[in-house]
């Protein structure tokens, strides 16, 4: 987990290289328990704190839900986000669920008019290649940093104009997150072992009842 990789501050865009804006590009993939072809399958995309919740959470339910996971660096205007996610669903034994989460990246785009708008054209093409599976949005969490916190505050409220508009459920992991601020750890913006299964139980509550 220590691989994970924050933007503290905002990259020049003449440092952009294909559409990467931070020092480092990463992508985390995950597929839980190949063998296990009867239990239901959620596929996250996400970010590190997706990565890091995504165990907990197949485990809060006894295997009955595994979680895959597609977490990454990659901002929403990459143009190899959606790429690199179908090259990877190929590879899934199925997919019962999505859930869909991307606010801990991509600084920068404005946090109103840019993101909103892709946001919603990512959200418009899950919805139409994951036709007919439940697809929940999922807020980001908080962080240390105020003046960070205020931009995910504005993102959130994107995200969940976009969920409304299609009728998607929504997942507020930022006001579980400022419920058990103490449970940030150092970096300010990851959570502890502990902080990472009160997301989980978050998580495996809201979408247990939809199996």
């Amino acid at each position: 987990m220590n691989d994970f990789t924050y933007e503290y501050r905002d990259k020049d865009k003449k440092d952009m290289y294909k559409g990467l804006y931070e020092t480092y590009g990463w992508d985390n993939t995950w597929i839980e328990r190949l063998s296990n072809k009867e239990s239901k399958r959620v596929l996250y995309i996400g970010d590190s704190i997706s990565a890091r919740a995504r165990r907990p959470a197949t485990a809060l339910t006894g295997e009955k839900i595994l979680f895959d996971g597609f977490a990454t660096s990659k901002n929403l205007d990459n143009p190899y986000f959606k790429k690199a996610l179908l090259v990877f669903e190929e590879q899934l034994i199925r997919t019962d669920a999505v859930m869909f989460n991307n606010g801990l990246h991509g600084w920068h785009l404005s946090d109103d008019e840019e993101y909103y708008f892709y946001y919603e054209e990512m959200v418009q093409f899950l919805s139409e290649h994951f036709k007919g599976l439940p697809l929940f949005i999922v807020l980001t969490t908080c962080v240390t940093d105020k003046e960070r916190e205020k931009r995910i505050m504005e993102r959130n409220r994107s995200a969940v104009r976009v969920a409304e508009k299609y009728g998607l459920p929504v997942i507020d992991l930022f006001t579980v997150s400022k419920e058990y601020f103490h449970l940030i750890s150092q970096d300010g913006v990851h959570f502890t072992p502990e902080g990472d299964e009160v997301l989980a139980r978050s998580i495996v509550e809201a979408i247990q009842d939809k199996f």
